[in-house]
């Protein structure tokens, strides 16, 4: 888990909901960890979003690649 502030001022955690993990021999574009962004200082939908591929956790990406998932991430 990890927290980010966007460029609006407000705070995200991100964490790892689902690890996509199936069978090796499916295509791993196909099947990759799913991050939730929950907003905590604003009323505003939780946003997901696919980790990039050959990323496989949040402490290996920088804040700026966290807020560049955070603004390709759909709302849900």
């Amino acid at each position: 888990m990890r927290e980010i502030i966007d460029p609006e001022g407000r705070l995200w955690i991100a964490e790892i909901i689902s690890h996509g993990r199936t069978s090796d021999y499916l295509n791993p574009k196909v099947h990759r960890p799913v991050v939730q962004f929950s907003c905590k200082s604003s009323s505003v939908p939780r946003r997901y979003v696919a980790l990039p591929v050959g990323r496989d956790a949040l402490e290996v990406l920088s804040e700026g690649d966290l807020l560049g998932l955070l603004n390709g991430a759909r709302e849900h």
